[in-house]
């Protein structure tokens, strides 16, 4: 039975499982945002598109051609330099996400609410932000570097019998 299922799904039941679990817990969560008694839903609704929209239309094109020049100055080197292109990629899509999700509190903008809901004003926000950029960068060009040693290092070694 469990061999037909698989077959005719694709997968194993446990993932179907799965799946159906985290349905069931997006439907629940929206019907709850949803709920006039517990939030506003509609701005949720609205802001969500609104993202999907300027994700779509803006966001994409810009990191996209981004990458493609970044590509592009890489290209007349060696594979490596594709390799340290990967390196870059995730800190910048890292510092990225944060710049999104707290740009109010960066760029001083949520200063108001901020104080009203936690006491504390946004200072300091912007500098941790950038600190914590500064360190994704670093701790990826030292994988990058170890990575490196480490493959010329395999490189140089002779072959095993």
């Amino acid at each position: 039975m469990i061999a037909r299922a698989r077959q005719a799904y694709g997968a194993s039941p446990l993932h179907l499982a799965g799946h159906l679990l985290a349905l069931a817990l997006m439907a629940y969560a929206v019907s709850r945002v949803l709920d006039p008694r517990f939030s506003r839903g509609l701005n949720v609704v609205v802001w969500l598109v609104a993202g999907a929209i300027v994700h779509d239309l803006v966001l994409v094109p810009a990191y996209s051609g981004l990458d493609a020049v970044a590509r592009r100055v890489a290209r007349p080197r060696t594979g490596r330099a594709l390799s340290a292109i990967n390196h870059l990629r995730f800190p910048a899509a890292m510092s990225g996400a944060m710049l999104l999700v707290y740009f109010p509190l960066i760029l001083v903008r949520a200063d108001g609410n901020y104080v009203r809901s936690t006491g504390h004003h946004v200072t300091g926000f912007a500098w941790r932000w950038l600190a914590i950029t500064a360190a994704l960068f670093v701790a990826s060009g030292l994988v990058y570097l170890v990575r490196v040693r480490v493959s010329r290092a395999r490189a140089l070694r002779p072959p095993a019998r």
